[in-house]
């Protein structure tokens, strides 16, 4: 089989935790004995072709990176009409491609087009969906607070008019791939047909865990990964470190990670008086961050919005680290009985739930044991077995 996978950006320009699912199952699906092209929209230099680890990669300019709905929309047409000879299968990835996809099958596209359903991109212009609704004020409210710059903020009214068109689009192509039951039951809300979407959660190789080392340190290591911004809720995660901080003089909050708000919260970390006892260690490789793990005692996730995975928490689960999550989202379900939930944005609820964990040793081991078998239901044999089943079964549909 033919796949031809659609997407922004691919390796090296690895962006988040979509674009590296995306690498790890074009790889996967490799080895499998499926042959893989990958048609990226991140060269700056014309179209460049290479093949990273047996994938063919294929990279086309992109115009502009805003509005990344609207400017992949044409790119992403052209591009599948101009691969459907050798495409047997079209999976497109991190659903900015989305609307290029449905375009292609509104415009009698004949392959095949399924769409991994990894944040919520595919309603909401700026894809946390954090609000609960999408009507013409809040479309625009949303896209011009988060605008970086004077350009961003004007360009916002007119994409927020267009957008309905790109969601009307985003419904057309064949399949979908949510990565949780929550995603599926939120784009099901916004009029995407459920049986259309198929849950298969993100995917680690728990081969990488088997022998996993613990750094020995003195203390309580609380760490946070991810980026630095409203919906993650980091600001939360720092009050209730404050709550406890006086109780626990040897207590240590770890935060991994960039984004727009770093300083911001750098600056609130010195309000409270705690610039000695929060580290921030920036966006960092994957040797850094797995030191990060074997050294945490309790891991937190503090989103405010509704999550749609956290390949962190898998990532924490193999290094055996006991978890706290907010009970919003698809955090909870992914964690099972290997994390404890707290309300979100409730920073008392937090730091009660951290002295729970920190007082009681027991409870730890209890989670950190847990976390193996947990793991075990995201391995991405599971996963690309799955994804394979979903390819025959969308081709076989198209026949």
């Amino acid at each position: 089989m033919n796949v031809v996978m659609l997407g922004e950006y691919y390796k090296p320009n690895l962006i988040g935790g979509a674009e590296i699912q995306a690498m790890r199952r074009a790889e996967g699906l490799v080895k499998m004995g499926l042959k893989v092209i990958v048609v990226s929209f991140d060269s700056n230099r014309g179209t460049i072709e290479e093949t990273i680890n047996g994938v063919k990669v294929i990279r086309h300019e992109l115009l502009t990176h805003k509005g990344r709905m609207l400017s992949l929309s044409l790119p992403v047409f052209r591009a599948l009409k101009k691969y459907e000879a050798v495409a047997d299968v079209y999976h497109l990835y991190n659903i900015y491609p989305l609307s290029g996809g449905g375009l292609y099958k509104l415009m009698g596209g004949k392959k095949p087009v399924i769409a991994s359903l990894d944040n919520y991109g595919g309603f909401c212009p700026i894809s946390t969906a954090m609000y609960g609704q999408c009507d013409f004020f809040c479309r625009y409210s949303c896209l011009k607070r988060t605008s970086n710059n004077a350009a961003e903020r004007i360009f916002s009214f007119p994409y927020s008019c267009i957008y309905p068109a790109m969601r009307y689009l985003s419904k057309k192509v064949d399949r979908y791939i949510a990565v949780s039951d929550h995603v599926k039951q939120e784009y099901t809300h916004w009029g995407f047909d459920s049986y259309k979407i198929i849950v298969i959660p993100n995917s680690i190789d728990t081969r990488h865990f088997a022998n996993i080392h613990k750094e020995m340190h003195d203390g309580i290591n609380i760490l946070y990964l991810g980026r630095m911004e409203e919906a993650k809720g980091v600001s939360i995660l720092i009050a209730a470190f404050k709550m406890i901080s006086k109780s626990y003089e040897n207590a240590k909050l770890i935060l991994v990670g960039d984004g727009p708000l770093l300083n911001s919260y750098r600056m609130l970390a010195h309000q409270h008086g705690l610039e000695n006892k929060i580290i921030f260690a920036g966006h960092q490789n994957q040797e850094i961050t797995s030191y990060y793990y074997s050294s945490a005692d309790i891991f937190v996730h503090p989103a405010i919005f509704n999550e749609p995975f956290g390949i962190t928490l898998l990532e924490a689960m193999g290094h055996q680290v006991p978890i706290l999550v907010s009970d919003v989202g698809s955090l909870k379900n992914i964690v099972k009985d290997a994390g404890i939930s707290f309300r979100k944005g409730d920073a008392k609820d937090l730091a009660s739930k951290l002295i729970l964990v920190i007082e009681n040793k027991e409870k730890l081991r209890e989670l950190s044991k847990r976390s193996k078998q947990v793991l075990s239901e995201y391995d991405d044999q599971l996963a690309f077995k799955a994804i394979l089943e979903v390819y025959n079964d969308a081709k076989e549909g198209c026949l």
